[in-house]
């Protein structure tokens, strides 16, 4: 790095933002998580396991299986063969699931790669390995490279969005379109029911108890989509809190990703959708003005009345707006 290029990092309010934020962080109990207690940690089947098939059903897709740097990781696959690849990275504490309600409206078009990332969902959790975010964007582009996967476009949510911004800025001629939907990586103007939480001790994205699942998703749904998130939080409440241990694990490696995402943002040369809803409380729709910054030509959309998950929220809006931004010059 250059002297001047190191005083401009010294000088960019984001950069000391998100160190403070960091800094913060490792002062909670938040960031203390045993090793050895993390190293024993095993998934145990729950209901939510159980209703995995009928959500491949839903979606309309096969599960497959890969080998990526020491994980095995899950996917989904279909769609239209001979169609463009679209490649759908879920955000933290989540999975492939979350893809369910959209992949049914893009399949006709489009051949789809869903996975749970590695040390979420299905896939691997391997306590060893490291799980910042460039790591997982190498990973992701390996899995794609062995599929035989040149270029495909790219739609992240939140940890994945930040994810898929590191494979497009590390691994430009794989991503032929960006979508970053609620993406972690910029900071934003007001502060969040999930910021203030952390900054008190409590991370709503990894709940420690399974009653406690219905705050997430009162969080990160519209409060109109009330009953949607009752019945997420009856179905998922078991396993969130099952895996607490490796995602307060994992949630520190995001917490540590914050500012390297937001330095690799003017690499990007993918031309890049960032889509918001404005009601979102756990990244602020003020976010999505900083992307456009940080990205040449990115152009942002803020969907009205839905929160963090437009996929799940509004996914006939979402598939709509993907295959406009996907199919425009």
């Amino acid at each position: 790095m250059t002297g001047a290029n190191a005083q401009r990092e010294e000088n960019d309010a984001a950069l000391v933002l998100f160190k403070e934020l960091s800094e913060q962080f490792h002062k909670t109990p938040l960031s203390t998580v045993d090793p050895v207690l993390v190293r024993a940690w095993r998934p145990r089947t729950s209901l939510w396991q159980r209703m995995l098939p009928l959500f491949a059903l839903q979606a309309g897709l096969k599960t497959e299986y890969s080998q990526v740097d020491g994980h095995q990781l899950h996917y989904w696959v279909g769609g239209l063969l001979s169609g463009p690849v679209v490649v759908l990275l879920h955000g933290f504490g989540s999975n492939k699931e979350n893809w369910a309600f959209l992949t049914g409206k893009l399949a006709k078009k489009y051949r789809l790669l869903v996975p749970d990332l590695p040390g979420f969902g299905q896939s691997d959790f391997v306590p060893s390995a490291d799980y910042h975010l460039a790591a997982q964007a190498d990973r992701v582009a390996a899995w794609l490279k062995g599929l035989g996967i040149e270029c495909a476009h790219f739609v992240g949510s939140s940890m994945g969005g930040a994810i898929a911004a590191q494979v497009a800025a590390r691994h430009p001629s794989l991503v032929a379109k960006l979508c970053l939907m609620n993406a972690v990586g910029a900071p934003g103007k007001h502060l969040t029911q999930l910021e203030s939480g952390l900054a008190a001790g409590v991370n709503y994205l990894a709940p420690t108890r399974a009653k406690d699942a219905w705050q997430l998703f009162a969080i990160v749904l519209h409060p109109q989509r009330r009953l949607l998130g009752l019945l997420f939080s009856l179905l998922m409440g078991g396993v969130m809190s099952q895996r607490k241990m490796p995602n307060d694990f994992l949630f520190c490696k995001l917490v540590d990703s914050f500012a390297d995402t937001y330095r690799q943002l003017p690499s990007i040369s993918a031309p890049t959708l960032v889509l918001w809803g404005d009601s979102d409380q756990v990244l602020d729709a003020s976010c999505a003005e900083v992307f456009c910054e940080r990205i040449t030509g990115a152009k942002a959309m803020v969907l009205p009345a839905v929160g963090h998950l437009p996929m799940l929220e509004v996914p006939g809006i979402t598939a709509r707006v993907l295959h406009d931004f996907w199919r425009a010059n």
